[in-house]
């Protein structure tokens, strides 16, 4: 298919070459009224435009990408010396003839000075043209060969996130439901369940580009749900939703990194300590706020024992919503409070 593609590009190329030239040679005649004028200008302008473009062509394709490309410069600038030396050669010697075909008893000297000077111009104008758009073709070729590149950099990039996060969240929870079963809690089939819904969420929805911002908000639910049955009632926490999830869609896995934080350092089992998450949904944004105590370990509540979650969800931040995302984090040292902003 690809091969197929290039095939057609280069056609459209020669064909659109090809009318350019054409369309030279031809729309001077629409201004020629005699017959002998035609017929000069056919052998005169005629035959200087197809000398132009062959200096045109012998640069596009033969010392441009053997010299210019090469960056052997020296090479180039002798071999374009060489070739209009040559070619001013060829150019006089072929006026001349013409010139004494029409005009047999005159004198030469002028002639060879116009014919020398319309080489060397001729020569220059068709090796310019030809190096600025040989030089602007590769730029737009590298150019889209670096975007490619980027993007399937980016892509790499972005997977290898994903798969940093998903064993990160799972040792976590089954830390969780094992702390449930060695108390024997009614809540371990529950948490089971749940923790089923997150694993089909992070094994098939969270390979997609894009996910629901409805399925992203239930997964939020169930892991706040997982992390309510193994801490106690000094902990208060509130997950509130303003505005329909409905209708908008979201990179997967990106919001539970500030849940996660929260409870790795908001949570105190000696003294009263909260975790407020509020989600605001518009038509064309979304603000989600986490707000909890910060509870000291020894450690920066900024940061998980892994080094992966928020460093990471930075990082994807600045890769899928370059510009239409804003985040701040104001730590007093008692409350620790994000803030993100995302635009649609």
């Amino acid at each position: 298919m690809t091969s197929s593609v290039t095939i057609r590009s280069k056609r459209i190329i020669i064909l659109i070459h090809a009318l350019i030239w054409i369309a030279l040679l031809l729309i001077p005649l629409l201004f020629i009224e005699s017959q002998e004028g035609m017929r000069r200008y056919i052998t005169f302008g005629g035959a200087h435009l197809v000398f132009i473009a062959g200096y045109f062509y012998i640069n596009y394709l033969v010392f441009i990408p053997k010299f210019l490309l090469r960056k052997n410069f020296r090479a180039y600038i002798f071999t374009i010396v060489l070739a209009m030396v040559v070619i001013s050669l060829i150019n006089v010697i072929y006026d001349l003839q013409i010139h004494n075909y029409f005009f047999p008893a005159s004198h030469h000297l002028n002639s060879v000075s116009r014919s020398v000077f319309s080489a060397i111009f001729s020569a220059l104008f068709a090796f310019g043209l030809s190096t600025s758009i040989r030089i602007t073709d590769e730029w737009i070729r590298n150019e889209k060969l670096r975007k490619e590149m980027e993007t399937e950099k980016l892509t790499s990039e972005l997977a290898f996130l994903k798969s940093q996060v998903n064993p990160h969240f799972l040792f976590n929870i089954l830390n969780n439901i094992c702390s449930l079963a060695r108390k024997k809690s009614d809540d371990t089939e529950n948490a089971i369940i749940k923790l089923s819904q997150i694993m089909r969420y992070m094994l098939y929805d969270s390979k997609d580009e894009k996910v629901s911002l409805e399925k992203e908000v239930e997964y939020l639910r169930n892991y706040i749900e997982l992390q309510r049955m193994r801490i106690s009632e000094n902990v208060q926490i509130s997950f509130i939703i303003e505005g329909k999830p409905e209708g908008h869609v979201i990179e997967p896995l990106l919001l539970i990194p500030f849940v996660e934080n929260a409870f790795k350092h908001g949570v105190s089992y000696l003294e009263h300590s909260m975790i407020r998450i509020y989600l605001r949904i518009e038509e064309q944004n979304l603000n989600f706020q986490v707000k909890n105590n910060i509870v000291r370990k020894g450690q920066e509540p900024s940061l998980d024992d892994t080094g992966i979650g928020l460093k990471n969800v930075y990082r994807r931040l600045d890769l899928l919503y370059p510009a239409k995302h804003e985040i701040s984090i104001t730590d007093n040292d008692t409350v620790y409070f994000v803030d993100l902003k995302l635009w649609f």
